[in-house]
């Protein structure tokens, strides 16, 4: 699935044929902007989603975290992490996978609500460099430097032995950044505020030793990166620019001094391994956007992309289970909402904002392609023919995974398919309160099926 980039020319084009009609019900709330959220709180909810790797390919055999649990993708990339606590605000789930960057990404969640997430794994280049004298490594996009003797070992032990060194440029010009990017574009400033990112360009590294421990670069002799500013923002980016490392415990990006511009490129200090990136400020609100098909039942799992329209700067997330998407969002601004299948086609876009405060958008009708939409109203009985109170269905289809919550013996979903022909789905539920799992398998290709399962393994 790739973030859609889209060009004034056609932005214009689309709304001026649509954005009349496309305007719905908007509720403010007298919330001020969040430079400051307030407190979170810790929900129990679910987190699904997939792992890709730079070719868009499945990652099988990656480890999820997040909220306490752990998960393994299957041969999908599919994962599913249940009953995870964390933070209503910002709930970090985590990759790891052998000669991948670590993967994250933060999102606002809701109790009890099934969020979906797809990670991009970023593949390792690695160049050896000596601790002692130090090294340059090229790359296309710029370079990283490395002083002499400017390693330490996780000790703080000057190292002067062979340093492995991995890094690698990320230009969030690139159309799957959505997926890429750690975090969700958000930050604490040198002030301990909460703000929304606009990212002008950004870098990763890591260092070991020859025996794969860890290793980091000396704060006070730090390395120094030189990074390409892409065109596409060039004429935009400023002189001097806050710089931020991703902390991956918090799930923010955070504060760290600046970078300078230096012709097209900019150049910063690398303290400490990981993520690094170059990025201006906005302040930031709460959008919950309701996103339904054109007979008014929810659609999850939908990429929804929010730019402002001048200067496109993205916020994205995935649609809920609910069809709920739940972020934030740079505040005071005209913005493009664009609704995505993950087929790359567009179902809705529509022009809303500015807010000031918190906002709800309702009512964001998509049509949904017949020939391919498959809308699940299912049942599930336990082995006294009463409803399963609550659980879960695991619903597989074109060798993808979809979860769904039972609640009171009813399960519902809609999938939108890259494909139209007949296809075998198989439907796995859980009784939570029993523990008990059964498995069915129907045949369809789209319209409205109501499978019954019955739990009783």
């Amino acid at each position: 699935m790739h973030l859609l980039r889209l060009s004034p020319v056609l932005v214009y084009c689309l709304l001026l044929l649509t954005i009349s009609s496309c305007r719905k019900e908007v509720s403010l709330e007298g919330i001020p902007p969040e430079t400051e959220p307030p407190p979170a709180q810790i929900v129990t909810t679910g987190i699904q989603g997939r792992v890709l790797n730079e070719q868009r390919q499945p990652v099988q055999g990656a480890t999820v975290s997040g909220g306490g649990v752990t998960a393994t993708t299957d041969a999908n990339g599919y994962f599913l992490l249940e009953k995870i606590n964390g933070p209503d605000d910002a709930t970090v789930v985590s990759v790891d996978k052998a000669g991948y960057f670590k993967g994250y990404r933060t999102l606002m969640v809701r109790e009890g609500i099934i969020q979906y997430i797809q990670i991009e794994l970023l593949l390792e280049n690695q160049n050896p460099i000596s601790g002692t004298t130090g090294g340059v490594i090229p790359f296309p996009e710029g370079t990283l430097t490395f002083p002499a003797g400017s390693i330490l070992t996780a000790g703080d032990q000057p190292y002067g032995g062979p340093v492995t060194v991995r890094s690698i440029y990320i230009n969030p010009e690139n159309s799957t950044i959505a997926d890429q990017m750690p975090g969700d574009l958000r930050g604490i400033n040198d002030q301990n505020r909460q703000v929304f990112l606009r990212a002008f360009s950004m870098i990763s590294t890591t260092m070991e030793d020859g025996a794969g421990n860890a290793l980091h670069p000396d704060s006070t002799n730090p390395a120094i990166f030189r990074i390409m500013i892409p065109n596409t923002l060039a004429s935009n980016a400023p002189t001097e620019i806050p710089l931020w490392y991703f902390n991956g415990d918090t799930g923010f990006w955070v504060q760290e001094g600046t970078a300078t511009r230096e012709g097209n490129d900019y150049v910063g200090n690398i303290t400490k391994p990981g993520y690094w990136l170059c990025a201006t400020t906005l302040p930031q609100i709460v959008l919950t956007a309701d996103i339904k098909d054109q007979n008014g039942d929810p659609v999850p799992n939908l990429r929804v992309t929010v730019m402002t329209k001048v200067d496109f700067i993205p916020s994205f997330a995935f649609s809920a289970e609910d069809g709920i998407f739940y972020g934030k969002i740079p505040a005071n601004n005209v913005l493009i909402l664009t609704v995505t299948d993950n087929c790359d086609n567009v179902l809705r876009q529509q022009e809303i904002g500015p807010f000031s405060t918190a906002a709800t958008v309702s009512n964001i009708t998509i049509t949904l392609p017949a020939s391919n939409s498959l809308v699940i109203k299912g049942t599930a009985k336990d082995c006294d023919n009463a409803n399963v109170a609550a659980g879960k269905v695991i619903i597989n289809i074109d060798g993808l995974n979809y979860a769904s919550t039972i609640s009171q013996g009813s399960f519902n979903t809609t999938i939108v398919r890259c494909q139209n022909d007949p296809v075998n789905i198989t439907l796995t539920a859980t009784d939570n309160g029993s523990g008990k799992t059964s498995a069915m398998t129907t045949n369809a290709s789209n319209g409205t099926i109501t499978p019954n399962i019955v739990v009783c393994d």
